[in-house]
């Protein structure tokens, strides 16, 4: 069965960090254009047009890998436009296709994300995403974790590790200096 982790976070919380990081193993489909490039658009990201429209997601979207990361701020921008993405719809259409499908949520100092947003957006989008991850939370049936930003920069890549086991999806810390 493929798997598939959904990494998400509000804007500024590191989701591009946290993608490149596991997609930095040869066996996981994803993003990988994050490997080369420090900052990519979202509306770029390999599953973007999926977080508007999950219904068009198809099988034939997840060859060539098992493992796949997925990648999605909340909002986002998609087509110059500030979205919230269908997260649990995307998740359930992907569990329909008979993929195994986790959330991951990405946990940072609250006034980081809101001087990240303020910084790089305008504007604080922060309580949007508070209120949006609650009604994951709550409502999803898709297995639901939280990442760690500061975690990650504490213990590097014993904290990888963890997560790679706490998921059970391959991870590797060959490269990943290159990103702390």
């Amino acid at each position: 069965m493929k798997k598939l982790i959904i990494i998400t976070g509000p804007q500024g919380s590191g989701n591009h960090f946290f993608s490149r990081v596991f997609s930095t193993h040869p066996k996981v489909g994803g993003w990988k254009e994050l490997l080369d490039s420090y900052w990519v658009p979202s509306d770029e990201e390999y599953f973007a047009k999926y977080w508007v429209s999950p219904q068009e997601l198809s099988e034939e979207v997840f060859d060539g890998y098992d493992y796949w990361v997925a990648n999605v701020s909340c909002p986002f921008v998609y087509d110059g436009e500030l979205q919230t993405p269908k997260i649990n719809e995307f998740a359930n259409r992907c569990e329909y296709l008979g993929i195994d499908v986790q959330i991951c949520i990405i946990v940072r100092d609250q006034n980081i994300n809101k001087i990240q947003q303020k910084r790089v957006g305008g504007e604080i989008t922060l309580p949007t995403a508070m209120e949006y991850y609650k009604t994951i939370i709550d409502d999803s049936k898709i297995e639901t974790h939280f990442l760690s930003h500061e975690s990650f920069f504490l213990w590097k890549e014993d904290y990888i590790k963890y997560a790679g086991k706490l998921l059970d999806f391959p991870v590797t810390t060959n490269g990943i200096d290159k990103f702390i």
